[in-house]
């Protein structure tokens, strides 16, 4: 079995995941992880899947027949768990560019992101918007972690950074 992923986007209407599921157990794929979610208006997401190769053509077939959906399966290497990694989440008042400062740091010091999430939400005392951005990065060496650290500290006295180091 080979580890595929299928990128989802179109018009959200009822019955769609289930609609994916059929198609995906059809074709003997195995529904490993996923991230769906409806956006205004829009269905998207991504699954992935292990599927014995010889489906793969038949599943993209069934996938493309999908009404008002944009959906590409890709295939996945194997990639090799890291040795270290960080759990980090940034949050607090919501203003452009919090992303950017994030991953311009963790860029610079060679990190990969293995997970990103973000959402937007209302702080409970104030009423005001409130920005949480939720990381799992890779990093190359010890010392990228304490750069990171270090470096994400100097983003404003408006955001509350909490990390984890996760010890593989």
């Amino acid at each position: 079995m080979d580890k595929w992923i299928a990128s989802v986007i179109g018009e959200d209407y009822p019955g769609i995941t289930e609609t994916l599921a059929q198609i995906l157990k059809d074709n003997e794929a195995n529904w490993l992880d996923a991230s769906l979610r409806r956006v205004g208006d829009r269905y998207a997401g991504i699954i992935e899947m292990e599927l014995p190769k010889e489906n793969s053509e038949a599943l993209k077939r069934r996938l493309a027949d999908v009404p008002k959906l944009s959906i590409e399966l890709q295939r996945v290497s194997p990639k090799p768990q890291p040795s270290l990694q960080f759990q980090v989440e940034v949050i607090g008042n919501d203003r452009p560019g919090i992303v950017a400062a994030v991953t311009q740091i963790l860029k610079a010091n060679r990190a990969n992101i293995e997970q990103l999430e973000s959402d937007l939400d209302t702080a409970n005392h104030t009423g005001v918007p409130l920005f949480r951005l939720n990381i799992l990065l890779a990093a190359p060496d010890e010392a990228s972690l304490d750069t990171i650290e270090q470096e994400l500290f100097t983003l404003g006295d408006d955001l509350m950074v909490e990390y984890e180091r996760i010890a593989n």
